[in-house]
């Protein structure tokens, strides 16, 4: 399934009135807790079936979970619930990379990418450049379309676009 062609282009939320982006913003918490309360999922998983404007509050929700520890990053752009526990260590994420990274299965410029997140081209570029020099993303070289960016590996594009189905995660939660 492609996530990218049936999912909005986000509103930028900042542009939001405060009323609204209150609104949008719990009700995006609210749709991720809801979400990984059913296992893993994967940031364009999460993103499916919210509104432009819910779709423009999701990088700032997942960064604000993630920073609570509520949430974690699993690798190749899944996020879970976590087990509450106490704090051993601060938990380190990058949402809106996370985002940019799973973007690039259907976009290719930090400008479109920008567009469909609803994010800044600076922020973009920025984690266009961490993603980069992680060596997961390379710039396409093609002198004639400058400054588009592919997914360094298409077995890894295949997993992102799926998403956390057919994949089994450990369950480290205390029962009983």
């Amino acid at each position: 399934m492609k996530f990218g062609g049936h999912q909005p282009k986000a509103r930028v939320f900042r542009k939001l009135k405060a009323e609204m982006q209150r609104e949008v913003y719990q009700s995006v918490l609210q749709h991720v807790r809801t979400c990984l309360n059913r296992g893993p999922y994967n940031v364009l998983e999460l993103r499916a079936n919210l509104t432009p404007e819910q779709a423009g509050a999701l990088p700032m929700a997942l960064t604000t979970l993630a920073q609570a520890g509520e949430i974690a990053a699993l690798g190749h752009s899944v996020y879970a619930r976590v087990p509450w526990m106490p704090a051993t260590r601060t938990v380190k994420t990058s949402p809106i990379e996370d985002l940019v990274f799973a973007s690039l299965t259907e976009h290719e410029t930090a400008s479109e990418i920008a567009t469909w997140l609803g994010l800044s081209v600076g922020e973009v570029r920025e984690s266009l450049a961490a993603l980069e020099r992680a060596g997961l993303i390379e710039e396409r070289l093609d002198p004639r379309r400058p400054n588009r960016y592919r997914i360094v590996s298409p077995h890894m594009a295949k997993h992102i676009r799926r998403g956390a189905q057919d994949r089994t995660f450990t369950d480290i939660a205390r029962h009983g």
